[in-house]
């Protein structure tokens, strides 16, 4: 198995760098630093690639820099992967923290999806929740599900090949936050898994390239998002109750 790991950081944050680089060298992982796009200061009504009006209609707002920087980052880290002879990537965010047994955790996932015929794309290693998901295994504790209502928060993902390159193909400009889109696709698609609890949580900082926590944070958020966001929020929910309840094993 070649598992490439990739963590995204930006050149100006050389203080978050030597953190996660020490929580990393604490577990012997390997990694690829990519430099993150920092997109803070961007204009984002003149920067090309943006989509406004679909970004009102799908979120309920417009987006900020930071969150298209985020975006243009972790697709410049899956097109890195594609250009690679990696068969599998874990992307990471740098705010992180990785529980003790890590290795053991990920080593005994890949063992089962090696062993079991699985047809998967993405796992979501960092998520917080399990809803509309149906085991797969326990493993040392922790469990592998079909995460068919993808959850939300990108800072650890691992991607096959196959499944980086459809995401890849399907975006279409940019209208909304990266997590909102993979959500999104793993709940059409059916191809999302995910590990509960997580094994690789936020440090409890904010960081520099989590767009969506800058976001939440703006006075400059419309109030009419509501409507937007439950039209979005539930035809991710009947795509994953689709597979939930109908799909076959």
């Amino acid at each position: 198995m070649k598992l490439g790991v990739y963590l995204i950081n930006l050149d100006s944050s050389t203080d978050r760098l030597a953190q996660a680089s020490a929580e990393l060298k604490k577990h012997n992982i390997e990694f690829e630093r990519i430099s993150a796009v920092d997109g803070r200061q961007l204009d984002v009504q003149k920067f090309d690639g943006y989509n406004s009006a679909r970004s009102n209609t799908y979120t309920g707002r417009d987006l900020i820099g930071a969150e298209i920087g985020c975006y243009l980052s972790h697709k410049k880290a899956l097109e890195t992967f594609i250009a690679s002879e990696h068969e599998f990537v874990l992307i990471l965010e740098d705010d992180l923290d990785i529980i003790d047994n890590f290795n053991e955790i990920l080593d005994q996932t890949f063992q089962y999806l090696e062993i079991n015929t699985l047809d998967w794309a993405v796992i979501n290693i960092a998520a917080n929740k399990k809803k509309l998901a149906k085991p797969i295994a326990e493993i040392s504790n922790y469990e592998l599900l079909h995460a068919y209502y993808f959850p939300i928060l990108a800072l650890g993902l691992v991607w096959t090949k196959a499944g980086a390159k459809d995401f890849l193909l399907q975006m279409n400009g940019i209208y909304t936050p990266i997590d909102v889109e993979i959500q999104a696709w793993a709940c059409k698609t059916g191809l999302g898994l995910s590990i509960y609890p997580a094994i690789v949580r936020p440090s409890g900082v904010d960081s520099d390239i989590d767009a969506n926590t800058i976001a939440m944070k703006k006075d400059s958020l419309r109030v009419d998002r509501f409507i937007p966001k439950q039209k979005r929020l539930w035809k991710n929910k009947i795509n994953a109750m689709k597979y939930l309840y109908f799909k076959t094993h």
